[in-house]
């Protein structure tokens, strides 16, 4: 590790210690200049030595954790943080859902004070009073701390989940404990959602797609897609083609459709809004909602199938992507054999279309 880094992440970590406040800040801002000037090598060491202080931080100092996140934007590699980050951020959310119970009763249901470190003293005093009727004041305090720190994990942990391998790091029982938690704070906290949504994203997924017009099937394999309108986009970009080379008939999506869906601008606004090709449904019969994530695909006999209905007029959308630093997959690996696909179109269930996007 350079030495400077050394000597930097020491003094952070004494003003952490001495609780100064301005003294924190001040030793935050020298580490990353130095990280940032000194390339993905010196982001890397800084990454490496805040990670094993990360668990035990709370309140003002998660700033921490996003500087970690910071570095890993600037190059660095986010290795050191797979068995921390993810599980810290997870218990701020989990800590965060239970505080608005216990606040209420300590204060018989007064409305929680605004999320911001200068309450931070008031929502601590108050949440005592449960302390002393025998509730663990260590908790009490974490949770009190989730408040006003939560944001700054998932900020933190929406940088990396944004990353294939890290995403594939991540052990399954942690992401769903992140779905878990992430979905008890959605309705407060938009980087809650995102977080549930990014650890549900399917990587190395296989995924059969069956056109019954031409009787065709395909297999492809998918990873790092944010949504279903973005699923939509680039299917149509993989399979719409020759039908004498096994393709799909139709009009291909827009170069700029595709590209702001896989790593151009998201951002394609009302002029040229994103034109769905199909209609889809999964091989129980389910209609696929745009707005949904391919995660909610119901396999079938283990894989996720989905069958390609004519589209039934205009349905657009103006952003490509959900998650712009997010680069997809989506690989057509074959076309089945007619055998194969009769097989396929043996088990699908038909096409349910009672819902209003679906007819």
């Amino acid at each position: 590790m350079p030495s400077e880094i050394t000597r930097l992440v020491d003094d952070l970590v004494a003003q952490m210690r001495s609780r100064s406040g301005p003294g924190y800040r001040a030793a935050l801002r020298r580490l990353g200049e130095a990280a940032r000037a000194g390339g993905p090598e010196s982001a890397t060491a800084v990454i490496e030595a805040l990670a094993p202080w990360l668990r035990g931080l709370h309140g003002d100092y998660a700033m921490t954790a996003v500087l970690a996140g910071a570095c890993v934007e600037w190059g660095g590699s986010p290795t050191a943080l797979v068995g921390v980050l993810p599980e810290r951020a997870s218990e701020a959310m989990m800590l965060n859902a239970a505080l608005p119970e216990f606040w209420g009763r300590a204060t018989r249901w007064r409305p929680l004070p605004e999320p911001v470190s200068a309450s931070t003293g008031r929502l601590v005093k108050t949440l005592g009073k449960l302390a002393r009727q025998g509730a663990d004041e260590g908790f009490l305090t974490r949770m009190a701390m989730s408040w006003f720190d939560m944001e700054d994990w998932l900020k933190a942990l929406i940088t990396l989940l944004a990353r294939g391998p890290f995403r594939t790091a991540v052990a399954a029982p942690v992401k769903a404990g992140l779905r878990e938690h992430a979905a008890a704070v959605a309705d407060r906290s938009q980087r809650a959602a995102w977080v549930g949504q990014l650890a549900a994203v399917l990587d190395d997924e296989p995924l059969l797609v069956l056109d019954p017009r031409i009787r065709r099937g395909y297999a492809l394999t998918m990873g790092g897609i944010g949504d279903n309108f973005q699923m939509h986009t680039l299917l149509a970009d993989r399979l719409i083609g020759d039908p004498e080379q096994g393709l799909v008939a139709g009009e291909r999506p827009a170069r700029s459709w595709v590209e702001a869906a896989t790593d151009g601008d998201p951002n394609l606004g009302t002029s040229d809004p994103a034109i769905r090709r199909f209609r889809l449904f999964d091989g129980h019969g389910g209609y696929v909602h745009p707005e949904g994530i391919p995660a909610d695909i119901e396999p079938l006999d283990g894989t996720r199938v989905l069958v390609l209905h004519p589209p039934n007029g205009t349905f657009g959308m103006g952003v490509g992507r959900v998650f712009e630093h997010m680069t997809p997959t989506l690989e057509l690996d074959r076309v089945l054999e007619p055998a194969q696909t009769q097989l396929w179109f043996d088990r699908v269930a038909p096409a349910v279309e009672n819902d209003l996007m679906a007819g």
